[in-house]
């Protein structure tokens, strides 16, 4: 068939047109997986803010005004137990790690089984011996039974015994037990829940008990000039011998063997021990006097 010059030109620019078309088609499918991955690499990097009104600042942390007994062998309970222990003739987990970490007290955790809580107006002045200190032991059956924070006395009242000690030493009232401290703690605000026993104790609620406080610096010297003179020194001591966590301590004197401990929680640990056997776990102590 005969096409005229004009049919033939119109003819090649169709076709001309129709294969432009075809590789345009035909890059942009080449292009698109990529473009694809540019848009979700952009994403991932920069990822969109948050509505407005969202809060994207993390809770604040709670914090308590005054550093705490923040646990040990003798003040940590397992963080699963929120409420105070009943007594009954199951042993709780904490008792039973008592017992693992503290061959000393196993009577204690046996005895548990139907154990009561001890009077608060118990007597002890018939056991004291002019002059010295007594030595309590925070899980004795006569008070370790007693709530606690978030334990009982036998594994978390370190604090307490430690107070009762001093103060029943230097008053002579053997009224001043530890089930009665810590009473006295817990009733007003020195018991940290989830923690122990605050400084605060020593600082501010010994003088509740007719005691002086008096800070001192972790100073060989001074500490055992306080001794010396007939002041005990309760000491918070960190991880290393005596805890793994944090516990109280009483110093009852200073002498050529080395220097006194009482530790309510180990009666083992009740010796003489130098100065750099033990001064570095030190994080706090005070010296005590009878108030005026």
């Amino acid at each position: 068939m005969y096409e005229s010059d004009t049919q033939l030109k119109t003819r090649g620019r169709t076709k001309k047109r129709r294969g432009g078309a075809a590789s345009v088609l035909i890059r942009l499918l080449e292009i698109l997986p990529a473009a694809a991955l540019l848009i979700a690499a952009f994403f991932v990097l920069f990822p969109s803010a948050p509505e407005k009104g969202g809060d994207t600042t993390p809770p604040p942390a709670t914090d308590v005004d005054v550093p705490a007994d923040t646990g040990s062998e003798d003040t940590t309970a397992p963080t699963e137990e929120t409420s105070a222990p009943v007594y009954t003739d199951k042993y709780t987990p904490a008792l039973l790690e008592l017992a693992e970490k503290n061959p000393e007290a196993a009577g204690f955790v046996a005895a548990y089984a139907g154990a009561t809580q001890a009077d608060l107006k118990m007597d002890l002045t018939e056991e004291l011996s002019p002059g010295q200190f007594p030595y309590f032991t925070q899980w004795d059956s006569r008070w370790g039974y007693n709530v606690y924070g978030s334990g009982l006395i036998g594994w978390t009242g370190c604090g307490p015994t430690v107070l009762s000690m001093v103060a029943v030493g230097l008053t002579g009232d053997g009224t001043l037990t530890p089930a009665f401290v810590a009473d006295m703690a817990v009733r007003d605000g020195y018991c940290v829940e989830g923690s122990g026993t605050a400084w605060t104790l020593f600082s501010q609620g010994s003088k509740k008990l007719g005691l002086t406080p008096k800070e001192l610096p972790l100073w060989e010297p001074t500490v055992r000039a306080e001794l010396e003179a007939g002041r005990p020194v309760v000491c918070v001591v960190g991880p290393g011998h005596f805890t793994e966590y944090g516990h109280y301590i009483l110093l009852t004197k200073a002498d050529a063997e080395g220097f006194h401990v009482l530790d309510p929680f180990r009666p083992s640990n009740c010796h003489a021990w130098s100065w750099a056997d033990f001064s570095g776990e030190i994080r706090n102590l005070w010296s005590f006097t009878l108030s005026e």
